[in-house]
């Protein structure tokens, strides 16, 4: 039973949206807010920027649909964003996408390629965008 792979192996895209530890980001934390995968999406859905490659199904649903020919280059830019040295595929993203449906923020819809933003994310919920903290 020598022959196990680390654990490490399984996990490419799992702990996306765990914080690092301090020092492991040399220093760039205020500078570069780290940015979560929804979020990304989400600011690229409402500001129309990559139209061909994502776009609402429906808005006021919170579905939002890859497109099949486009998502590599959506995935490429999202890990230009998050500043990977290894390079980003729609596979590594989907997955990402899909731990969001542990935590709520995105869960699949049965359609292809389709997703869709939870309440909260989208500011309805109790969690976004509280104009006032409850101090």
């Amino acid at each position: 039973g020598e022959r196990q792979s680390p654990p490490l192996e399984v996990s490419d895209g799992e702990a996306d949206g765990l914080e690092p530890g301090p020092g492991l980001l040399h220093g760039e934390t205020g500078s570069k807010k780290k940015i979560r995968l929804y979020q990304f999406l989400l600011d690229l859905l409402r500001s129309g920027d990559m139209k061909d490659s994502i776009w609402w199904v429906d808005k006021d649903k919170g579905t939002f649909q890859f497109s099949s020919k486009h998502k590599e280059a959506l995935a490429h830019r999202w890990g230009i964003q998050k500043g990977n040295r290894k390079k980003m595929t729609y596979q590594k993203m989907a997955r990402a996408l899909r731990n969001y449906g542990k935590t709520g923020e995105v869960k699949k819809v049965k359609k292809k390629l389709t997703y869709q933003f939870s309440g909260e994310v989208l500011g309805r919920g109790s969690l976004a965008e509280r104009r006032h903290p409850p101090h």
